[in-house]
C-alpha cells in the first residue's frame, strides 16, 4: 500500500503543476521536496533449525513434560530440547539427556549377534537348541524348530512377554521389585509354556521375546553378559561415548524421568525401569547417539562391514508383513512421503522414541518424548513427528 500512496502522491503532484503552470517564473511559490517514505526491510524468514525449536517448544505442556530432537543430514546437525526433563525438580530438558529407548535398542542387538555371525561365533541359521540349555526349551513351544534369525525378525512365533495376557504380571512383578535387577531370563519365564502364535517360519508376529532368547544365546556364546561385548564391539567402536545397557551399566549414566498419566496424577517409571536390563531393549542413551548409531549401521564401511548389514537388512532377512512396512533384524524397511525409509522405535511406559532413516536425503531423525501410554501425550508426540517430517 506505501508504493502505491506514494504513486497516487506524484500522480496528484503532476497534476497540480499542470493546473497552476509550476516553473521556473519568479510569481511561482518554490516549496520544499518532500521525503518518501521507504520500505522497511522484511525479518529474515525462520531457519529450519529455528523452525524445529519452534515445534517442540509449541509441543510441550501439561500433556507432554519434555522432549529432545536431533536431525542429521547433508545441510542439518540440528540438536533441540524443550520442556521438563523431571517435573518433580522442574529441570529443564537438555540436549545431552539420556532416555530408555525401548525397542529402538534391539538395532544394537541384532547387530551384535550380526558381528559375531561374522566371526564365525555363531551361525544365525542355526536352531536355538545348539545353544540353550533345556531348562529354558523344554518350556518354549517348538523351540526345537526355531532359528536366531527367526527370533530377530520376529518369523519365530514365539509368545511375546509383553502381550496382552502377561504384560500386566510382567509389569507388577517389576514394580513390586524396583531396586532388584531383572534380566532376559526373568522376563522369558512370563511365556513358559504359552502357546506359539505358529511354526517357526510359516508366519509374522512381532514378539519381544525373541529378542530375550537372543540375549541368552549371545550370554552362552560369550560366557558373560553380552553387555561387555555390546559395548567393546559397537558402543565404543562407533563412538556412542553417551550411550548405556539399561539396568546392567547404570553407573555410565542417568536417565531422565519418564511419565505416565494415572487416576489423574503424573507418575514417575524411571525407577522401574533402572531395574531392568534386558536385549529386547537395552539401550539408554541421548537423541544424537541413538541417531548416530542409525546412520551407522546404515552407512559405516569400517566398523560395520557390507556383510553384516546384508545380514540385517538384506533379501535373506527382510519378511513382508501385515504391519505396512517390512521386517528385518532390529530394522523396518517402509516407504514414508515417497521415500525409502529404515526405523525402529520404542514405546515404553513413560516413554517413545521415533528413530528413522531416510535413504534419498540421507536424513536421520530422532524424537524422544519423556511420556508415553495416555491419549494426550502420545496424539502430541505424534503430531509433532509429523510436523518435523513436513518441515524436511
Amino acid at each position: 500500500m506505501k508504493l502505491r500512496n506514494i504513486a497516487l502522491t506524484g500522480l496528484l503532484a503532476m497534476s497540480f503543476c499542470i493546473l497552476g503552470g509550476c516553473g521556473s517564473s519568479s510569481n511561482s511559490t518554490q516549496t520544499e521536496p518532500q521525503p518518501q517514505s521507504q520500505p522497511q526491510p522484511q525479518p529474515d524468514p525462520p531457519t529450519l533449525a529455528e523452525s524445529l525449536q519452534v515445534l517442540l517448544d509449541n509441543t510441550v505442556g501439561e500433556d507432554v513434560p519434555g522432549v529432545l530432537l536431533h536431525v542429521e543430514g547433508p545441510e542439518i546437525d540440528f540438536t533441540g530440547a524443550a520442556g521438563l526433563s523431571d517435573i518433580e525438580t522442574q529441570s529443564p530438558m537438555q540436549i545431552y539427556h539420556q532416555m530408555p529407548v525401548g525397542s529402538a535398542g534391539k538395532k544394537a542387538t541384532a547387530l551384535l549377534v550380526a558381528m559375531l555371525h561374522e566371526e564365525g561365533l555363531l551361525n544365525i541359521d542355526d536352531l536355538i537348541s545348539e545353544y540353550l540349555p533345556a531348562s529354558i526349551l523344554s518350556n518354549i513351544q517348538y523351540s526345537d524348530q526355531m532359528t536366531i534369525r527367526q527370533l530377530l525378525n520376529h518369523t519365530a512365533g514365539v509368545h511375546d512377554y509383553l502381550d496382552s495376557d502377561t504384560a500386566g504380571e510382567w509389569f507388577a512383578y517389576g514394580i513390586e521389585t524396583v531396586g532388584q535387577l531383572k534380566t532376559d531370563i526373568n522376563a522369558l519365564e512370563f511365556i513358559y509354556n504359552k502357546p506359539a502364535y505358529f511354526e517357526p517360519g510359516t508366519g509374522v508376529q512381532y514378539s519381544n521375546s525373541g529378542y530375550l532368547l537372543a540375549g541368552l544365546i549371545l550370554d552362552e556364546i560369550l560366557g558373560e553378559h553380552h553387555s561387555v561385548e555390546l559395548r567393546n564391539r559397537v558402543l565404543i567402536p562407533l563412538g556412542l561415548n553417551d550411550t548405556y545397557y539399561g539396568g546392567i551399566e547404570n553407573e555410565l549414566g542417568t536417565s531422565i524421568s519418564g511419565y505416565i498419566l494415572e487416576d489423574g496424577q503424573m507418575e514417575n517409571t524411571k525407577p522401574f525401569f533402572e531395574s531392568v536390563g534386558v536385549a529386547d531393549a537395552p539401550l539408554v542413551t541421548t537423541a544424537s547417539d541413538l541417531s548416530k548409531l542409525l546412520r551407522e549401521i546404515m552407512t559405516d564401511d569400517t566398523v560395520i562391514t557390507e556383510e553384516i548389514r546384508e545380514l540385517l537388512i538384506g533379501e535373506a532377512s527382510m519378511v513382508e508383513t501385515n504391519y505396512g512396512f517390512d521386517f528385518g533384524l532390529g530394522l523396518f524397511e517402509d516407504n514414508i512421503l515417497g521415500q525409502q525409509v529404515y526405523h525402529h522405535g520404542g514405546a515404553e511406559v513413560g516413554y517413545e522414541t521415533r528413530n528413522l532413516y531416510f535413504v534419498d536425503d540421507d536424513i536421520t531423525v530422532t524424537l524422544f518424548s519423556n511420556c508415553h501410554g495416555y491419549t494426550a501425550c502420545d496424539e502430541k508426540t505424534e503430531i509433532l513427528i509429523q510436523q518435523v517430517l513436513a518441515k524436511l
